[in-house]
């Protein structure tokens, strides 16, 4: 099927992490919500090394 893939959220206190992936497409997308300040360049690396991923965009608010 051309729109499988997997999805997961994590609840945390305050916050939480979803994870939507697409298989086919070979895309992911990662949000990550908190209220406390975390290294996002550090995540983004973690992510990147995690998923073996050669092609990324990221973005902070």
């Amino acid at each position: 099927e051309e729109n499988q893939g997997y999805d997961a959220f994590v609840p945390l206190i305050d916050s939480g992490i979803s994870l939507y992936i697409w298989s086919n497409a070979r895309f992911l997308s990662l949000i990550i919500y908190t209220c406390k300040a975390f290294d996002e360049e550090k995540a983004i690396a973690v992510t990147k090394e995690f998923f073996r991923m050669t092609e990324t965009q990221a973005q902070g608010f």
